[in-house]
């Protein structure tokens, strides 16, 4: 747990909000620990609804949070982020999340490559 003024000090420069895209689980889900550890509230984005809700119960007791269950590679991400971070002072965000398939190239259909340049590339 970090101290009283070094948590001020990270928001004052970071701002009072934090996005953090695949905070489902892993990596994603300690980055938020650690934000929320430092004072940030967070906008949570991942698809499941339900892992988003088990990351982010925890750390309610420490900062707000909010949650959105969307996909990332939509091709309207760019809208769908602006509206829900609307009236937010978002001042960082952590960019987490990823796709991919497991199996010979050539086996994936395209559909699911271009997906998967979307998300872990592309996230428009």
């Amino acid at each position: 747990m970090t101290s009283s003024s070094d948590r001020t000090a990270f928001v004052h420069k970071y701002g009072p909000w934090a996005v953090v895209a695949g905070a489902s689980e892993g990596l994603g889900a300690a980055f938020a620990r650690g934000l929320a550890d430092r004072g940030l509230n967070l906008l949570l984005l991942a698809r499941r609804a339900d892992a988003l809700e088990a990351v982010a119960a925890p750390l309610r007791a420490r900062v707000e949070v909010r949650t959105a269950a969307l996909d990332l590679a939509a091709p309207d991400l760019a809208e769908q982020l602006a509206r829900i971070c609307d009236g937010l002072d978002v001042g960082l965000c952590v960019y987490n999340a990823a796709l991919s398939r497991i199996g010979p190239f050539l086996d994936v259909p395209l559909a699911d490559k271009l997906k998967i340049v979307d998300v872990n590339a592309a996230a428009r």
